[in-house]
C-alpha cells in the first residue's frame, strides 16, 4: 500500500518568489507569496508600486503582463 503521509502537507507549503517588475522592470522588485500557483496576497513592488494582485495564477499573471 502506498502512503501520501505529508501530501496535504507540500500542498499547503507558501511559496515565496521575487519577480521582475512588469512595469518598471526593476529586478526582484515584487515578493510574491503563493500557494498551489495562486498569490495569497496583494505583492507590491518596491520600486514603482505596481500591485501582484492576490488569487491570480502568477505565471500566467505575469505573462500576460509583460513588458
Amino acid at each position: 500500500m502506498i502512503s501520501f503521509a505529508g501530501c496535504w502537507d507540500v500542498r499547503n507549503m507558501v511559496g515565496i518568489h521575487e519577480v521582475d517588475c512588469p512595469r518598471c522592470g526593476k529586478k526582484e522588485g515584487i515578493e510574491v507569496f503563493d500557494r498551489d500557483s495562486m498569490t495569497i496576497s496583494d505583492s507590491v513592488c518596491s520600486g514603482c508600486g505596481y500591485t501582484i494582485p492576490e488569487g491570480v495564477v502568477l505565471e500566467k499573471y505575469l505573462e500576460e503582463h509583460a513588458r
